[in-house]
């Protein structure tokens, strides 16, 4: 069987590139009903999906009720159904469609920060069509580059990088793209990293919306490193299916003492990755429908010596 493999990942991912083709043909709206009731759809058929955004949502809004719990799944399916459907149509669009698709909103953070030997680190979270960040920045005319984990499916990972690599965007593997990370940062360009989820990275505890997390400490480590701004953006869907691009001001960050010692300095790692995920926290909960609540992001016993609920760490 496993001399076939290869051929059948050959002919998923033309028949994906097929259905991709397909609901390019829809008019948006109507793509946009069909891939929220696509979403609805998964709702009831993937289990443990819902289980884990139920799981989720107990811990960080132990309030609700199991009822509320259960509507609130079946609107983050929803949402996450409507943004696939952009996510899949960005190859097709144009940079003025993308224009009018994207309001851009706090643009004077990032103009604040611009120089031409010194990009920006830009840290965002899995909210919305995040995808479509980097494209509307490129329109803008920003470079652009992004930090991303390969795709096991090799067919799949080559086309995501074209579909960037054709709008300029630079693309840097998480694992083994440190160098090229470094050199569009000193050519002045933006470098987007999602930080909001647990992965198999150097991360630390912290607490993200109310609870401790393991996250990635990577942008803090290189920020401070190089001395580069650290800047939270996210993007989300209104109502009319137009899209938000919301950029916050500069992450404060605590600077290293002359002569610090090891302990010292991760300790401004672990303070600095905390401001980031309380920026990146209250930006999710401003449209938390559209945040990824099926990824398993809190791990039992790990609740803030403080209590829970999001009164405490977002008042």
């Amino acid at each position: 069987m496993s001399r076939w493999k290869p051929l059948w990942r050959r002919v998923r991912f033309h028949m994906l590139r097929l259905l991709l083709a397909s609901v390019a043909c829809l008019p948006r709206q109507l793509g946009l009903r069909a891939f929220g009731a696509i979403g609805l759809l998964a709702d009831a058929l993937l289990r443990n999906p819902r289980q884990q955004i139920m799981h989720n949502t107990s811990l960080i809004f132990p309030a609700w009720t199991k009822r509320e719990r259960k509507c609130f799944a079946r609107n983050v399916f929803r949402h996450m159904g409507r943004n696939g459907f952009d996510f899949v149509r960005i190859p097709g669009y144009s940079e003025e469609t993308i224009r009018k698709l994207v309001t851009i909103r706090g643009l004077e953070h990032l103009e604040r920060e611009r120089r031409l030997d010194r990009g920006v680190l830009c840290i965002g979270a899995h909210l919305g069509c995040w995808e479509l960040i980097p494209f509307r920045l490129r329109a803008e005319g920003w470079k652009m580059a992004v930090v991303y984990r390969s795709l096991r499916d090799p067919d799949l990972n080559s086309y995501v990088l074209a579909r960037r690599a054709r709008w300029g965007i630079e693309t840097h593997d998480r694992d083994t793209g440190g160098r090229g990370m470094l050199r569009s940062l000193k050519r002045g360009a933006l470098l987007g990293v999602l930080i909001d989820q647990q992965t198999r990275v150097d991360s630390v505890w912290v607490p993200f919306l109310g609870r401790e997390a393991l996250t990635p400490s990577g942008p803090a480590r290189l920020a401070l490193r190089i001395g580069i701004p650290m800047v939270p953006m996210t993007i989300t869907m209104r109502p009319d299916g137009n899209h938000v691009l919301q950029i916050g001001p500069k992450i404060a960050m605590r600077m290293a003492s002359p002569g610090a010692d090891e302990g010292e300095y991760e300790e401004l790692i672990r303070e600095n990755t905390r401001r980031c995920n309380d920026a990146l926290g209250r930006m999710i909960l401003a449209s938390k429908e559209q945040w990824v609540w099926f990824h398993p992001r809190w791990r039992e016993g790990q609740e803030l010596s403080s209590g829970s609920g999001m009164d405490i760490a977002y008042p």
